[in-house]
């Protein structure tokens, strides 16, 4: 376990972009909140007449927990997106980067087993930057919700300091629960990237992409059909309409002396269908396949070292 964790840790050190960028993103969060709140103090109003001291005034906890939930909401969806990509790019990379620098030799020279080596760079992109993701998101919101909460005051209410921790623990709950359901659809996925970053000489990418195109420009010549593509298409969004649904929870919330605007948050309960996603064939399936994938990516690592 310790040597695991170690190996982790090593790739996130060598792969510093894997948790660099979802904290660029959380600064910029930061500044336009700063900035949302200056532009608030220079003009005063938010927005179909209201002003921010009418919704300071004018909103209960009740209501101003569901303002910092749609607030948060974007902000874990920009991460989660993010983190797919960043994943998407530290896999096809993880074990063609050791090659290209010959960085391989030295590393097998060490009592590493090639499964091993390869169990810890699906670790560090399934488990450990969606890990970091959730830290970064949970201090951009902490930061976020302070400087909202400090803004409620100044309009003449503290209860955004007491509506935040809840919130906060609704989206982060959220999160988790999507950067979950990205790890276990996209199995197979994942384990693709592993073995063309185990097999290509160069242009990884293109060995990512090219094959599956072609596959699919050859079934629409040759055949006349589109069933590849769509599997293709099923097992990229797939997932994600097995374990969510539902349209979300109104509420309204009211204003004396100005317009009322209406907050569409979702219900987490209603939302979320893990028991569904888990009864899917299909989520089994391309877990089997990933595991072939992977079980590929190691046999070729143990033969591929460009020496």
């Amino acid at each position: 376990m310790n040597a695991m964790m170690t190996l982790v840790r090593r790739e996130l050190i060598e792969h510093r972009a894997s948790w660099a960028v979802n904290s660029v993103f959380g600064a910029l969060f930061v500044v336009a909140a700063l900035l949302a709140v200056v532009g608030l103090v220079r003009v005063g109003g938010i927005g179909d007449g209201m002003t921010v001291f009418d919704f300071g005034q004018g909103a209960d906890a009740v209501e101003i927990s569901a303002a910092l939930k749609v607030l948060f909401m974007p902000m874990a969806a920009v991460m989660a997106s993010v983190t797919a990509f960043v994943v998407f790019f530290y896999l096809l990379d993880a074990l063609y980067a050791e090659r290209k620098d010959r960085s391989i030799l030295f590393w097998k020279s060490l009592p590493v087993s090639d499964l091993r080596t390869v169990a810890s760079k699906y670790l560090t992109g399934v488990a450990a930057i969606p890990l970091l993701t959730i830290l970064v998101f949970l201090v951009t919101a902490i930061l976020v919700w302070l400087i909202g909460s400090m803004t409620l005051l100044w309009a003449g209410t503290g209860a955004g300091f007491t509506s935040g921790p809840g919130a906060l623990a609704h989206v982060t709950g959220m999160l988790a629960y999507l950067l979950l359901v990205q790890a276990l659809w996209f199995v197979p996925l994942h384990g693709w990237l592993l073995l063309v970053s185990a097999f290509a000489k160069r242009a990884v990418l293109g060995w990512a992409l090219l094959p599956p195109i072609l596959v699919v420009v050859a079934e629409r010549t040759l055949l006349g059909s589109t069933h590849f593509a769509k599997w293709l298409g099923h097992r990229f969004s797939g997932g994600f309409e097995l374990a969510f649904q539902g349209d979300g929870q109104g509420m309204m919330i009211n204003i004396e002396g100005g317009q009322a605007a209406e907050v569409m948050v979702p219900a987490l309960g209603e939302m979320l269908t893990p028991g569904r996603l888990l009864a899917a064939p299909s989520l089994w399936v391309g877990i089997a396949l990933g595991l072939a994938l992977l079980a590929g990516a190691v046999w070729l690592r143990r033969w591929r070292d460009e020496s």
